[in-house]
C-alpha cells in the first residue's frame, strides 16, 4: 500500500497540498486532506474518498473497512506516522460524515477510539461501494501534536469481515490432534465461559502432554463473541506502508524482512518482492532506504511472530486465537471430517497463473481453490524472464474468487474470509500451553517499543525498538521496554504453499503450539479486532 501525503499546518490557516492514495486489493483511499480544525478542542477533520468492490451485508454478516488515521511531523528526519484517536465514539459519531454515499455508516469503538469501521448501513445485494468527501474528526493532542506543528496526514485501511456472536464446533474427529469433548466428538463452544479440556496429542513438545486437563479461562477469546477479521492476510504493500511509517532507523531495522533474519536478500525470494531500492544490504543501511514491493497484492511472507505482533499493535488490532480461526472458517455448521476452509474435504491445487501478476491475474486450473504441496506454478511471474522463474511461493490474495465462483471454488470460509487454507501459514495464539492461555484479547495501541506514549522516538531503549508491547501477548519479554521478542504461546494453523494438504485442514492442530521465532517463506499472518457494538 503506497501513499503520498497531504500536508497541513496547524497554525492560523489550513493549507491544501498533496493527496494521499492507498490501495489494498480492491480497496482505495484517495484525496486525503483536512477540512477544518478547532484548537479549542484540539481536533482536526480529516477528509477522504473511499471505494471498494463486492461489498455485502446480509442477515448473517457483512464486510467493513478498518480505518486508522496518522499524523507525522514534517520536520522529522525519518517519517514517524503516529496513530491518532477519533474524537468521539459510537455509530456515526459527532464530527463524522459519510460524504456522498447514503448507504454507509461509521462505527468507532468506545474502548479506545483508535480507528473506525466503515460498512454498509443496511442489507442488500453485493455491490461496489464508493463515497467522496467522507470525514472523521481526530484528536491531534492524543498523538502528541500541538496547534502550531506542521504535519502530514494519512489514512490506512484494511478490508475486514464480521464474525458474528454465536455458537460453533471446534474439531472434526479425524484431523491431527483435533479438539474434542469428553465423549470424543467435536467441542461445542456456546459462550465465552471457561472451558475444561483434555489435550489431544500432536507430538509437539511446545504443547502440554496428551491427556493433561486444563481450563481455557474466561478471558481467553474462544470465538463465541463477535469480532472482525482481516479478509486477507497482510499484503506486501501493507507491510511496506507499515515499515515506512516507523520513525526511527532502529525500529525499521528490526522490521526489515530483507535482512539475514528473514529472506536475506533484496531480490525476489520465494515470490516475496519486498526490497530496498538502492540498498546493497538491507532497509536499515545508511542512508535509510524505504522498502517497496513489486507485487503489492501478494501476501507478505517471511514474517516472524514478532513482526506480525508489531504490525497488529501498530494498527490497533490483535492476534487471533486458534479457536477464532476455526470459528471464522467453519461458522455454525457441523464439522465435515477432514474439511478445509471452504467446507468440504475436496481440494484442487493451483498450477497455472493466467495473465500478468499486476493484481488482476487469475488461476486457470478448473475448480482450483488452494496453493499447497510446494507447487512451482507456471505462467505469470514464473514465465521466462519473469520475477519468480522456478520459484514456489504465495499467490495473490483472494485469487480464486471471481463473479461466478462458489464458496468452494473461491476457497472462501463460511463468513467470506479468504485464504484460510494454504498460501501462507496463519499465526495464532495457542490453547496448547499456559503461555498462550494467558492471552486476554487486548488490542494494540499504535505505539511500539522505542517510542513514547505520544509517538516520539525514545533514546533509552537500545536494541529493542519497533516491537509490540501489549500485556499478555505471546512472546512479551518480562523486562519492561523490550516488548514481544519471543514466540512462546503462539503457533500455526491452515498450512501453506509448501505443506501437504493435511495441514490445510481447519481442525488440524499438528502445529497449533509450534513455538517458532523464525521468519520463513511460508509464514504470513492476519489480525482481528474484538467488536463491542451491535
Amino acid at each position: 500500500m503506497t501513499s503520498k501525503f497531504y500536508k497541513i499546518y496547524l497554525s492560523l490557516i489550513i493549507a491544501c497540498g498533496l493527496t494521499t492514495s492507498a490501495q489494498a486489493n480492491n480497496l482505495s483511499i484517495t484525496n486525503v486532506g483536512l477540512a477544518s480544525r478547532d484548537p479549542g478542542t484540539k481536533t482536526l477533520v480529516v477528509q477522504f474518498d473511499v471505494a471498494w468492490n463486492n461489498s455485502w451485508r446480509n442477515k448473517i454478516n457483512h464486510d467493513a473497512i478498518w480505518l486508522t488515521v496518522r499524523l507525522n511531523n514534517t520536520a522529522d528526519v525519518i517519517t514517524n506516522k503516529r496513530l491518532c484517536k477519533i474524537s468521539t465514539s459510537g455509530l456515526n459519531p459527532t464530527g463524522s460524515s459519510l460524504g456522498t454515499a447514503n448507504n454507509l455508516e461509521f462505527y468507532v469503538p468506545s474502548s479506545d477510539q483508535k480507528g473506525a469501521l466503515l460498512r454498509r448501513s443496511s442489507n442488500g445485494n453485493v455491490v461496489d461501494v464508493s463515497t467522496k468527501g467522507a470525514q472523521l474528526t481526530i484528536d491531534y493532542s492524543s498523538c502528541g501534536f500541538s496547534d502550531t506543528d506542521s504535519v502530514s496526514v494519512s489514512v490506512f485501511g484494511l478490508e475486514m469481515v464480521l464474525i458474528p456472536q454465536g455458537s460453533f464446533y471446534a474439531g472434526d474427529g479425524v484431523s491431527t490432534a483435533a479438539l474434542n469433548n469428553s465423549s470424543g466428538g467435536p467441542l461445542y463452544i456456546n459462550s465465552e465461559n471457561a472451558i475444561p479440556i483434555s489435550y489431544p496429542s500432536n507430538g509437539n513438545p511446545s504443547e502440554s502432554k496428551s491427556g493433561d486437563n486444563v481450563t481455557i479461562p474466561v478471558t481467553f477469546p474462544k470465538g463465541y463473541n463477535a469480532f472482525y477479521a482481516m479478509k486477507y492476510k497482510i499484503t506486501q504493500d501493507q507491510w511496506v506502508e507499515f515499515v515506512n511509517s516507523l520513525g526511527s532507523a532502529a525500529a525499521r531495522a528490526h522490521r526489515d524482512i530483507t535482512d539475514n533474519n528473514h529472506k536475506n536478500s533484496d531480490s525476489v525470494v520465494l515470490r516475496n518482492t519486498v526490497s530496498c531500492v538502492g540498498s546493497t544490504l538491507s532497509c536499515s543501511t545508511s542512508p535509510i532506504e524505504s522498502p517497496t514491493a513489486l507485487r503489492p497484492s501478494r501476501p507478505v511472507s517471511f514474517l516472524s511472530w514478532m513482526d506480525l505482533a508489531a504490525f497488529l499493535d501498530w494498527d490497533a488490532l490483535r492476534p487471533m486465537t486458534e479457536l477464532e480461526y476455526e470459528k471464522m472458517a467453519r461458522g455454525p455448521l457441523m464439522p465435515v471430517p477432514g474439511e478445509y476452509a471452504w467446507g468440504t474435504a475436496d481440494i484442487v491445487a493451483a498450477t497455472t497463473i493466467s495473465g500478468n501478476e499486476d493484481g488482476t491475474e487469475t488461476i486457470s486450473d478448473l475448480n482450483a481453490n488452494a496453493n499447497f504441496n510446494n507447487t512451482t506454478l507456471t505462467g505469470g511471474d514464473n514465465s521466462p524472464g519473469g520475477l519468480s522463474v522456478n520459484q514456489s511461493g504465495p499467490i495473490r490474495s483472494g485469487i480464486f474468487a471471481a463473479t461466478a465462483t462458489s464458496r468452494i471454488t473461491a476457497g472462501a470460509s463460511y463468513y467470506g474470509v479468504m485464504d484460510l487454507s494454504g498460501n501462507l501459514k496463519e499465526r495464532v495464539v495457542t490453547i496448547g500451553n499456559t503461555a498462550g492461555l494467558s492471552f486476554d484479547a487486548k488490542h494494540g495501541d499504535g505505539i511500539l517499543t522505542g517510542f513514547s506514549t505520544d509517538g516520539k522516538p525514545l533514546a533509552t531503549i537500545t536494541g529493542f525498538e519497533g516491537n509490540a508491547n501489549i500485556a499478555n501477548w505471546p512472546g512479551l519479554d518480562s523486562t519492561p521496554g523490550h516488548g514481544v521478542i519471543g514466540a512462546s504461546g503462539s503457533g500455526f494453523r491452515g498450512g501453506s504453499w509448501s505443506d501437504t494438504s493435511s495441514l490445510l485442514r481447519v481442525s488440524d492442530r499438528a502445529e497449533a503450539a509450534l513455538t517458532s521465532t523464525a521468519a520463513t517463506g511460508s509464514f504470513g499472518g492476519r489480525g482481528v479486532r474484538s467488536y463491542d457494538g451491535n
